[in-house]
């Protein structure tokens, strides 16, 4: 491993990996797993994705279902932005190749659940969403240049410089530390229930 990057992403779930192919383009990304790569919350993941991309459906509708299932807990601006840029997200994983489940015609199976009014919740392997998304995540990443992976290092700590955060220190599976720098670093660890 490199001891400086442009860019650090501690995580490699979805939110990690997803982060690290939007910076590819800006300079060099090392993605942080404190275990192997394929050992995270994404793999758990068995939830479906609700998106509008159904004839009968569109994002108003998806934000309306969601708004009014959230009984004024919701964000109304998350929400938005949620209904809006998922079809395009969503295509973009299809692209990648995500293997959503499909009916007899082989047509995308979108399911109806919770307070959605429409047929909108994608599945892959049925209730493996989060590992087949991970595993198409992890497979376009990899094929890209600036994309570095450091398995088995738990970031254990900041490196703080004049204010900003300029690296992190990786206690590695030996009980060593090493400190790794960067021009930004991103924290996609998930997991609140570790906070």
């Amino acid at each position: 491993m490199d001891s400086s990057y442009e860019f650090i992403v501690v995580g490699a779930g979805i939110a990690g990996l997803r982060a690290a192919i939007k910076l590819n383009p800006y300079g060099s990304v090392l993605c942080l797993a404190k275990r192997e790569l394929a050992e995270s919350n994404t793999q758990y993941a068995q939830g479906g994705i609700a998106v509008a991309l159904g004839p009968d459906d569109s994002p108003e509708i998806h934000l309306r279902d969601t708004l009014a299932a959230g009984a004024g807990l919701v964000d109304e601006n998350a929400a938005r932005t949620l209904a809006t840029e998922g079809p395009a997200r969503v295509l973009e994983l299809l692209d990648w190749g995500v293997q959503f489940d499909r009916d007899q015609e082989g047509q995308l199976a979108f399911a109806r659940e919770g307070a959605h009014s429409r047929n909108r919740v994608l599945h892959a392997n049925g209730d493996s969403t989060g590992r087949e998304i991970g595993r198409t995540l992890y497979q376009h990443a990899s094929k890209l240049d600036n994309i570095h992976f450091g398995e088995f290092g738990f970031t254990r700590d900041l490196v703080v410089q004049d204010g900003c955060v300029v690296g992190v220190e990786i206690l590695d599976e030996d009980g060593h530390t090493e400190t790794v720098t960067a021009r930004s670093v991103l924290l996609a660890t998930g997991g609140v229930g570790m906070v």
